[in-house]
């Protein structure tokens, strides 16, 4: 099946700070004010930094018990394109599994829980929605590399990704120098878009994983999206003026890219990486 990463969507308390924040952090200046209110409901006060729906959704969670037969989700969460929709909706729905489906100005999206109950959405392809992202991807500072969902049993979540979702496992690419971490299946497991590990990440936590490699921060709990951008010097140029901690990872993970790890204001983990 083809897919691709649309955008994701974070948790924060105030938005025109957290606004600040993002915009700061990755260089960009645009804000969607409607094109992106085609996928979600009216439930949360929000707002998307990005364009056309491709980019980064700040959503203030509610009360549980204020909200109108949804589900929120109090992590980061992504939102996934998909070609073969009307296949998954049909597979879902034999299932017996529980899942919104919507359909506002003839785009349909399923949103559900996966078995390690990270919140995801699935959104039906369209020639729109693909001419949207490759002027996305020319034209904005940052993309989004991959979502790392946090698995307490990592096998149970990959079966219902392919089962059900009908992505294809792969299998991790390593750099020589390999961090201490595992790569067993069983506790790391990626879903490509492509060959340097872009895509989808499930991790099994490990509480030893930053204190094994001399992080400040534990990639392997809570999940994180992770941002590519063009000058990661930059970004550390930034973080050190406003004296935001961060975790320095260089190359470790995956061959060919930078990463550091830090929290923004409302504690999530984000990871920001660049190509080298």
């Amino acid at each position: 099946m083809n897919w691709k990463i649309f955008n994701v969507s974070i948790p924060v308390k105030d938005l025109e700070k957290s606004k600040i924040f993002y915009n700061d952090l990755l260089g960009n200046n645009t804000v969607d004010t409607e094109f992106y209110k085609n996928f979600f409901s009216d439930d949360n006060e929000d707002l998307f930094l990005g364009s056309n729906g491709f980019g980064v959704r700040l959503f203030k969670p509610k009360h549980d018990l204020e909200l109108n037969d949804n589900i929120q989700s109090r992590r980061s969460y992504v939102s996934i394109i998909i070609n073969d929709f009307e296949s998954v909706l049909k597979k879902l729905q034999q299932s017996n599994f529980r899942f919104i489906y919507k359909k506002i100005n003839s785009f349909e999206t399923v949103i559900l829980q996966e078995p390690s109950l990270n919140m995801m959405q699935f959104i039906k392809s369209n020639e729109i929605l693909d001419k949207y992202s490759n002027d996305f991807f020319e034209n904005s500072n940052f993309y989004i590399h991959h979502m790392n969902l946090e698995s307490l049993d990592v096998r149970e979540s990959v079966h219902f990704i392919s089962d059900l979702i009908g992505l294809k496992e792969g299998n991790w690419v390593a750099p020589n120098d390999k961090g201490d971490f595992s790569i067993d299946k069983k506790e790391l497991s990626l879903f490509p878009i492509s060959n340097d590990n872009k895509g989808l990440h499930f991790i099994k936590p490990d509480e030893g994983f930053a204190f094994r490699n001399n992080f400040i921060h534990n990639p392997s709990i809570g999940g994180h999206p992770a941002f590519t951008v063009k000058n990661i010097n930059l970004i550390k140029e930034k973080l050190d003026n406003l004296n935001i901690l961060y975790s320095d990872a260089n190359v470790y993970a995956m061959p060919g890219f930078h990463q550091i790890y830090l929290y923004d204001a409302n504690a999530n983990t984000l990871e920001i990486n660049q190509e080298v």
